[in-house]
């Protein structure tokens, strides 16, 4: 197949797909909605609050509500799986409301059903430190699952809040794949086997997923893919490397890119400059900005991906996890 035929076949099967992005840190405004429907994708995660407490959540929960309202011809919240297919019939971008922590709960698990109740529909179980639920990724001692982590997983569970075990440390996330019942997924995570970071999950961890029914979403963060200078090719590398070991009904994508943001927003990173390098960060060579998202279509099909394990990954196999979770 030559490159303009491969070109036309990506376009063709990007354009049909229903196209999942497990993360992104961008900031969400009326413009930037229309930048992330130029990438062709038909829903992705808004983190609403990363580790503020209750109160702030909500107020940023309100601004988000705020802005969905004044473009409602463009954008839907996603609160079913069916409302992300509904979407794509009427070309609008679903956002699907999440939290990057648990910290939010401020220790009351009932609070799991009010931001179930406000749209809420996934949530870490940790961010990268310490929290009463476990231990995250960058937490000096890993603790392991809490009496309450253990809780808040049932009541997870119970209300359809999908759990997120991106960020866990490794006795966290073995302690949380024994209590679940239900597909969790790693919304935005890389393999160690493809590169070794302190924050990329090890061949033991895929399995789990797998043996689960989970999801990996494969980010395109840059300390995640590369130790320098990474590229779209090295983020493929990723998506060959977890399909080759868990199969491919297990790969998504999360891009988790950082963008509309003003320098400003970067200074909360530069304690962990050590950890991720200096903000703001650059993503890799062929899929720097959300809106050039269509370049991992092609890409997939150029490694040789049927179109079928394409659109799996793309988001097949996320929106198998929602319909399992959230019905």
């Amino acid at each position: 197949m030559s490159k303009d035929d491969l070109t036309a076949e990506a376009s063709r099967v990007h354009g049909e797909a229903i196209v999942i992005d497990g993360m992104t840190n961008s900031g969400m405004t009326s413009a930037y909605f229309e930048c992330i429907r130029k990438g062709g994708i038909t829903a992705t995660m808004i983190p609403v609050s990363v580790s503020a407490p209750f109160r702030k959540t909500i107020d940023q929960l309100s601004a988000l509500l705020k802005l969905v309202d004044e473009n409602r011809e463009k954008v839907s919240i996603i609160r079913k799986s069916e409302d992300i297919l509904e979407a794509k019939r009427e070309g609008k971008l679903g956002l699907i409301f999440v939290l990057e922590d648990s910290r939010q709960l401020e220790d009351d698990l009932d609070l799991l059903r009010v931001f179930w109740a406000l749209g809420i529909r996934r949530m870490q179980l940790v961010s990268i430190m310490q929290n009463s639920m476990g231990s995250g990724k960058r937490e000096r001692h890993d603790s392991g699952l809490t009496t309450l982590g253990i809780r808040a997983i049932e009541r997870m569970e119970q209300s359809g809040m999908l759990i997120d075990l991106c960020h866990c440390a490794d006795r966290t996330f073995r302690d949380a794949m024994e209590v679940v019942k239900k597909p969790v997924v790693l919304s935005h995570s890389n393999p160690k086997g493809a590169y070794d970071h302190g924050n990329n999950v090890s061949d033991e961890q895929l399995s789990m997923v797998a043996k689960n029914g989970g999801v990996i979403g494969i980010s395109g963060l840059p300390y995640f893919v590369a130790a320098q200078n990474p590229t779209i090719d090295q983020v493929m590398d990723h998506i060959d490397y977890v399909a080759k070991r868990i199969g491919i009904d297990h790969v998504g994508i999360g891009l988790a890119i950082f963008e509309n943001h003003p320098l400003s927003f970067y200074d909360q990173f530069k304690p962990r400059e050590h950890i991720y390098g200096p903000a703001p960060w650059k993503w890799p060579k062929g899929i720097e900005t959300i809106e050039s998202f269509p370049n991992l279509t092609e890409k997939l099909l150029e490694r040789g991906y049927s179109e079928a394990n394409v659109r799996k990954v793309l988001g097949d196999n996320f929106l198998r996890v929602f319909k399992e979770v959230w019905g």
